[in-house]
């Protein structure tokens, strides 16, 4: 309140001085008239409340408002902000405050055990006595990574926003033993503790990888010599069957075989053979 009355005061202060100006400035061109010793007069006046007025800021200022904030016991609030809680302590109590922590939170800027904020405000006028409120950080917010082998992307991606985390990367990669589209391993391994918002990358299946191959000619070939040559080359041999007894050819000669030779099929197709009796 006291504050309020001296900037009051002032702001008069700063008319008044307008208005002698003025004063001057006009006495200096009717000063030999009968006006001019009128505005002697009135000068005059303006003269003795100028300096009133002067004497009432330095009064306010220089005496009333120490005598006021002593006698009141009225200290201004020191900041504490960012400090460790046991130096905010020790400061605030120095200065007659105690001091509660009124509640903690997680906050990745400010380390654990330090002031996040405080009420009273710094630098506020507060009477001593007054008890301080703190807010302590508990530093940043460790998350555990969740398990994401065996989900899908979309999957992953909800769980982790879930968690305040992310998906940073899905690279697709073919594998023999995942389906198509499923997680198979993950960049942060699971129940591991990082920080709020951090990136996971995974690999996502694209499924077993597909070769075409020429399908070598065992037309001609004993059927055991047939299984080592498919076999070598990536097939297995399916279906035999007897077929007629050959002229041409010994017993249990490969004599057909589907798909059949310098065909393009994939990797481990099975060959079936005909063979001769």
């Amino acid at each position: 309140m006291a504050q309020n009355i001296i900037s009051t005061v002032k702001q008069i202060t700063s008319n008044a001085i307008e208005r002698y100006h003025l004063f001057e400035q006009r006495l200096e061109s009717r000063a030999s008239t009968p006006e001019g010793k009128e505005w002697v007069r009135y000068g005059s006046r303006i003269t003795i409340i100028f300096f009133t007025i002067i004497f009432a800021i330095g009064f306010l200022d220089l005496v009333f408002m120490p005598w006021f904030v002593g006698h009141n016991d009225i200290v201004r609030m020191p900041n504490v902000a960012g400090m460790s809680y046991n130096q905010a302590a020790r400061i605030l109590e120095d200065n007659g405050f105690s001091v509660k922590v009124a509640s903690e939170y997680y906050n990745n800027a400010i380390p654990s055990g330090h002031i996040v904020n405080q009420m009273p405000l710094p630098t506020s006028l507060v009477k001593k006595s007054r008890t301080v409120y703190v807010t302590l950080s508990r530093g940043k917010q460790l998350l555990e990574v969740p398990n994401l082998v065996g989900l899908t992307v979309r999957d992953a991606r909800i769980a982790l926003i879930r968690l305040g985390l992310s998906l940073n990367n899905a690279a697709y990669q073919f594998n023999d033993h995942i389906p198509v589209n499923i997680i198979f391993s993950q960049s942060l391994t699971a129940k591991q503790k990082v920080g709020f918002g951090a990136r996971v990358d995974v690999s996502v299946s694209l499924g077993p990888e597909v070769v075409y191959v020429i399908v070598p000619d065992v037309e001609g070939k004993s059927l055991d010599e047939a299984r080592r040559i498919l076999g070598a080359a990536g097939f297995t041999v399916g279906e035999v069957t007897d077929g007629e007894v050959n002229d041409t050819f010994m017993p249990g000669t490969v004599i057909k075989q589907i798909p059949p030779p310098m065909d393009s099929v994939k990797t481990g197709t099975p060959i079936n053979l005909t063979v001769t009796k």
